[in-house]
């Protein structure tokens, strides 16, 4: 009996070891790409232009900081292995953003073709609604680049059900939060009509989670998605704090209540955050839309 708790002993601490080297490895690998954006960054006149408002001393910190930057992502380079860990690593997160970029753009375009969604984002502003059509425009032929690439497509179905099953767990953390009676009232501080439109929203939420909960085939494959840290089977346990933090960060006064929605409700509630200008450049404005289906 004592053998086989020492070969346990062994076998979680090689286990351990193994989660440890391939976090550290995703953690160089992403310093890696940090430091080549910032390279990138410090040699691209323009870019730079905007993103320090053309402050000579900022681009001159940046430039010294791209200095050093090169000197350390040369060593990380050297590692044949590393580098060759990250080509994949990399080559998974371009296929998951690409699949991201491809939801955005069609929730977007749903958006701008939404006439009231439209009018009542912008207020009837006929110089943001232009802005608007303007940049569905564009993003249709980004959409149409991105669905012509059939092996990234091929990838997105697997991509959507992740964030399905994100939603799901999200979903249940946020029932959870409030069927707390405590953490709801150190939240409202006794403010009734929160309280209510938090219960209100949290019975949506039930009823989309419940369908999630119902398709055998969904359960299954979140429980089979390893990449997921929080499957199917976490989804029901209660995390009443995760689901109060959720509630917390997303703002102050009324605000937060849509928010809750954006996050938690995806298939009640899209939202699309509509740039007006370019996000680098000062005066940069956004909207922020929601419709329901």
């Amino acid at each position: 009996m004592h053998f086989q708790s020492i070969i346990v002993s062994l076998l979680a601490t090689s286990v351990a070891a193994r989660c440890h080297n391939s976090l550290s490895e995703k953690s160089q690998c992403k310093e890696m790409n940090r430091l080549n954006n910032l390279i990138e960054l410090a040699s691209n006149t323009t870019e730079l232009g905007e993103v320090t408002h053309n402050n000579a001393t900022k681009i001159a910190e940046i430039k010294a900081k791209a200095s050093s930057a090169s000197t350390k992502l040369k060593t990380l380079q050297s590692n044949a292995t590393l580098v060759s860990f990250c080509t994949v690593i990399d080559a998974q997160a371009a296929e998951e953003d690409g699949c991201q970029e491809t939801f955005m753009l069609q929730r977007f375009i749903k958006f701008a073709a939404n006439t009231t969604a439209v009018a009542i984002a912008t207020k009837n502003n006929a110089t943001e609604i232009a802005n608007i059509q303007t940049k569905a425009s564009k993003a249709a032929v980004k959409l149409q680049t991105l669905t012509s690439n059939a092996t990234l497509q091929a990838a997105c179905p697997a991509v959507r059900q992740k964030d399905e099953c994100r939603l799901m767990n999200k979903l249940q953390k946020f029932v959870n939060f409030a069927k707390n009676q405590t953490e709801l009232d150190e939240l409202t501080k006794g403010n009734t009509t929160k309280e209510a439109e938090i219960k209100t929203r949290a019975a949506e939420a039930q009823i989309k989670l419940t369908a999630f909960q119902g398709n055998a085939t969904f359960m299954s494959a979140c429980t089979a998605n390893n990449s997921e840290k929080e499957t199917a089977s976490s989804a029901t346990t209660s995390v009443t704090s995760s689901g109060a933090s959720i509630v917390k960060n997303t703002g102050v006064g009324f605000v937060w209540v849509s928010m809750i929605l954006v996050v938690m409700l995806g298939m009640f509630v899209f939202n699309t955050t509509v740039t007006l200008a370019n996000p680098k450049a000062p005066g940069a404005s956004t909207v922020t839309v929601q419709e329901h289906d």
